[in-house]
């Protein structure tokens, strides 16, 4: 573990954080639990409806919504806040899954519900900070048969559903540049030397889940799952250092 983990996971140590996810986040959450295993450190890692207390410093967890039905995770997501954590926690951070965004999304409508409930909670919530997470990517096969069937004009699906989820993560990370944000997307794309998964459509560079980073085309194995799990510690320590008085 780097040097600047440890001091994160120090500065976590009175954060009360909420963060509602589906599976990639609780690969996440596994990997946060590696690093503090491996650390020796402490920090709770709790379940909403599982604790009996909260304390000092925490983050909570849970599944929100519904897995193809993004607006439903929008809407628990602002349930929980509203009815069950006002008061209670300082952060907040609601994550798509890969799956909520395909080839097919209209992201424009998707865009629009997503914003509308995080301005209204915003608003009407005025102590949490909000942090916004970028749509997680799958990562798209390459190759001979793949580049064949491209070159023979046969729409290549993982391709153009990363199309849509760069379109919407593009949307959130301009309309709320002055606002904290964990770019998940850049995490799975980002290898440890800097360079990025990348591939061509239409002239534009997009990006998409490294293919060592997962087992499955979408969630995050052993290995990335600490990977981006330090980026997220990190990520919430800068956000905390931006919020101390």
């Amino acid at each position: 573990m780097t040097d600047d983990v440890k001091h994160a996971l120090t500065e976590l140590q009175t954060a009360r954080v909420f963060f509602g996810h589906q599976s990639v986040g609780g690969n996440i959450m596994a990997g946060v639990q590696d690093i503090l295993t491996a650390s020796n450190t402490t920090l709770p890692i709790l379940e909403l409806g599982k604790a009996d207390a909260l304390p000092a410093g925490f983050i909570l967890h849970t599944p929100v919504g519904k897995n193809t039905e993004p607006k439903t995770k929008c809407d628990d997501f602002k349930r929980i806040v509203d009815q069950q954590l006002a008061g209670k926690i300082d952060y907040a951070l609601l994550k798509f899954c890969y799956i909520d965004i395909d080839e097919k999304s209209d992201v424009d409508t998707l865009f629009a519900y997503y914003r509308a409930t995080l301005d209204d909670l915003k608003a009407r919530h005025p102590e949490i900070t909000f942090i916004h997470v970028t749509a997680p990517l799958r990562h798209s096969p390459t190759g001979l048969g793949v580049w064949v069937r491209e070159l023979l004009g046969k729409p290549n699906r993982s391709k153009l559903a990363n199309v849509k989820r760069q379109t919407f993560n593009e949307r959130l990370l301009s309309t709320y540049a002055g606002d904290p944000i964990f770019d998940l997307a850049a995490s799975e794309s980002t290898y440890p030397d800097g360079r990025r998964e990348a591939f061509t459509h239409n002239g534009k560079t997009y990006y998409s889940l490294i293919g060592a980073y997962t087992n499955d085309g979408g969630h995050l194995n052993a290995l990335s799952r600490k990977k981006v799990a330090a980026d997220f510690i990190r990520s919430l320590a800068y956000t905390i250092r931006g919020n101390a008085p």
